[in-house]
């Protein structure tokens, strides 16, 4: 069941760990999604950057890409993940997400609405 929290790597390339930012429940049925990718000099999307001591899964820097955020119907999600395009995995930890949303809430590169699917403060 995908819920705030829930952490999905896309089998897609390039492969990309995604994060949900947002409760299903609360926007009926939409959701908003969030990945994780190599932190680069070029990345416009430097707010929120993570290491391995955030999340076991990271191997290197990594940013959160809210320029990339993705919204939608949880129901098409879960339908990504029964045809194998999305596997969910071990959820990043509490703090590592509170990081994630606080990122989100101050990062130019998420829409406002966007902005307005995440919980509230």
């Amino acid at each position: 069941m995908i819920e705030f929290g829930s952490t999905l790597r896309c089998d897609l390339p390039p492969r990309h760990l995604w994060v949900i930012v947002s409760e299903p429940a609360t926007h009926g049925g939409k959701v908003l999604m969030v990945n994780m990718t190599t932190l680069r000099e070029s990345c416009v999307d430097d707010t929120c950057v993570l290491g391995p001591e955030d999340f076991v899964l990271l191997t290197q820097a990594t940013t959160i890409a809210y320029s990339r955020a993705q919204a939608g119907p949880v129901a098409a999600l879960e339908k990504l993940i029964r045809d194998g395009k999305f596997l969910e995995v071990q959820r990043v930890p509490v703090a590592t997400l509170a990081k994630i949303v606080a990122g989100a809430r101050l990062s130019p590169e998420l829409s406002p609405a966007h902005k307005e699917l995440l919980p509230q403060a």
